[in-house]
């Protein structure tokens, strides 16, 4: 933050309990010390530390003994050389107890009572900020001119104390200075923006890595501050960070050529982020080979093994070398809120298109004309390398000695390469000229069935219905670079498939009509890692669902324990027992 201009840090994490919850209780001995740290070390580099205090769950705003805990939990964070606050009210209930509906004319009246009595005992501190229960457009009611809770914050918050808003939403896609106007006349002060353009907290599939954009530079004129809420994963946040500095020092010019600006930013940011990555690996391999040598050779320097730099390319040599192209990608699968970068639309738009256009390549492409059936290969061919470039940036980032960076994107990097090999065999199986095409529209599903971002949207784009439950893959305890690919059934294959089928023994019309599909899975034994069967059991359900199958089915051993908990937890219930038959199998089916 100080190499980048930025100036004010504010702690409020929900994770100490002691900020929200338990907002009533002082710090420990412990505690306080960790706080003084921080404070210490924000001031020594020039930056403004900003305490903000949640009461707003439960606080009983008539009690003067809430007051009173209220006053000792900052007096303690005061004495701790703080000298900046902030007092939180957002995401509560409007409703009051009975006491406070006595004692005050409404609820921004009782806020605001508490909030000019801390401010004053405080002692008045130069920067104090108020975030309202109405924090943005869409939270206003009726409307921003017309609420008569913004009314009354306006009219009796006192002047110096600085109110938070939003924008138009809790998440702003767009801040223009016309948009500030409006509530800074009904605030009668210019508000400090909580920006949420980054804030990954409401979808634990989405990382935003992308610029601070679409904020005119000239706003911050109209501002008494801007903050930006990022992403939970300390390492995700160097690009946002970066360019709210470039923002910030952007904001004396008059705005001509912004678009071209925010590219500018977010290329230089990305260029100094491979460098930074680097820098920080270097330093902690360096660190664990002077630790290695200490006992043998103290008087050695620590050596690096990494070699030559390549401008713009990161390292020449060493293992796990991301890239700036990989950067570049990594950005683009995981922008923003409301947009995605350039890989992500490329990966969506071809699949898109190969999945309309399948026909031409389907069972019935014999009247296509060849230049059509090569234009559908050759899109398939460049989508399937987009995947393995997906794949591949997964290896670079799990064999990165850089393990901060690598335990705060695995679980993102781990979700983008399972999308992009189950796009990639969905494509294969296109591919292989086996359906017609009008097999693979699938149901169409309701929109909240998906999350995940670009991941989510890939989902949509499969003929799976409402099967989502089918993409959750927990990432593996120990990260992995091992990838396994799903090839295509080979004429080759006959024999197996005639040794399944001299082996299924006889079912009942009745299971074969709900359950059409006979499911045989087996693993090598050298397989440890069960999350491959399960992602390899995924795809093929959804090429079963794709065929037009409607359901599938499973005999197994009553004494396999771990087949039948594999298979249960994958949705399989009992529908068929031994005993009813001549075989000893417990029979499992699974509609899809």
């Amino acid at each position: 933050m100080q190499c980048w201009g930025l100036n004010t840090y504010l702690y409020g994490p929900k994770d100490d309990l002691k900020h929200r919850l338990l907002w009533r209780e002082v710090y420990s001995p412990e505690e306080e010390g960790q706080l003084r740290t921080l404070i210490v070390e924000a001031e020594s580099r020039g930056l403004r530390f900003v305490y903000a205090l949640s009461p707003g769950q439960d606080i009983v705003f008539s009690s003067s003994c809430d007051l009173t805990l209220l006053k000792r939990k900052l007096t303690q964070v005061s004495d701790l050389g703080c000298q900046a606050f902030a007092i939180l009210f957002d995401d509560i209930d409007h409703s009051m107890c009975q006491a406070d509906s006595e004692a005050f004319a409404s609820f921004a009246h009782a806020q605001v009572t508490v909030t000019n009595e801390i401010y004053r005992f405080l002692g008045e501190p130069p920067v104090f900020l108020f975030c309202p229960t109405e924090y943005c457009s869409s939270l206003c009611s009726p409307s921003v001119s017309k609420s008569s809770y913004l009314q009354t914050i306006g009219e009796d918050l006192l002047p110096d104390i600085t109110v938070i808003w939003t924008g138009s939403k809790v998440i702003s896609r767009r801040l223009s200075v016309e948009s500030v106007a409006e509530v800074e006349s009904v605030l009668q002060r210019p508000p400090l923006i909580w920006d949420n353009l980054h804030a990954n907290d409401y979808d634990s599939r989405r990382l935003f890595l992308g610029p601070f954009k679409d904020r005119e530079p000239q706003l911050r004129h109209h501002l008494r501050g801007l903050l930006l809420n990022p992403n939970c994963e300390f390492e995700a946040n160097y690009i946002p960070l970066h360019t709210l500095g470039s923002w910030h020092r952007a904001g004396n010019e008059e705005g001509k050529g912004e678009e071209h600006s925010e590219r500018r930013w977010v290329e230089k940011a990305a260029m100094q982020y491979v460098h930074w990555y680097y820098r920080r690996q270097e330093r902690q391999e360096e660190q664990q080979i002077w630790e290695n040598r200490r006992s043998d050779e103290p008087n050695q320097p620590p050596v690096s093994k990494y070699g030559v730099k390549s401008q713009g390319r990161g390292f020449c040599s060493g293992k796990g070398l991301l890239s700036e192209s990989q950067v570049r990608l990594l950005v683009g699968l995981h922008y923003l809120p409301h947009e995605h970068g350039a890989s992500a639309q490329k990966l969506l738009q071809d699949l898109t298109w190969l999945k309309a256009n399948c026909h031409v390549v389907g069972v019935n492409s014999k009247k296509v004309p060849s230049q059509k059936t090569d234009e559908w290969r050759g899109r398939a061919s460049k989508f399937l390398s987009l995947c393995e470039d997906i794949a591949q940036l997964h290896c670079s980032v799990v064999g990165g000695a850089n393990r901060a960076v690598l335990y705060d994107l695995y679980p993102y990097v781990w979700d983008l390469r399972n999308m992009a090999l189950l796009a990639k065999a969905f494509i294969c199986w296109l591919g292989c000229g086996k359906t017609s095409g009008a097999d693979v529209l699938g149901v169409e599903s309701e929109p909240w069935v998906f999350k995940g971002g670009v991941s989510g949207e890939v989902q949509m784009l499969l003929p799976i219905g409402s099967s989502s439950e089918l993409f959750t893959h927990p990432p593996p305890l120990f990260p992995t670079s091992r990838l396994y690919n799903i090839r295509p059934y080979h004429s080759k294959d006959k024999d197996l498939i005639q040794l399944m089928e001299e082996d299924q023994g006889e079912y009942p019309d009745s299971l074969l009509y709900h359950f059409p599909s006979q499911l045989r899975l087996d693993a090598l034994p050298e397989l440890v890692d069960i999350s491959v069967s399960r992602i390899l059991l995924t795809s093929l359900l959804t090429a079963l669902k794709a065929n037009g199958s409607q359901g599938v089915f499973c005999e197994v051993q009553p004494t396999d324990r771990q087949r039948l908990e594999f298979l249960t937890k994958l949705g399989f219930l009992e529908i068929l027992r031994g005993e009813a038959r001549s075989r000893e199998g417990v029979v499992l089916g699974r509609l899809l």
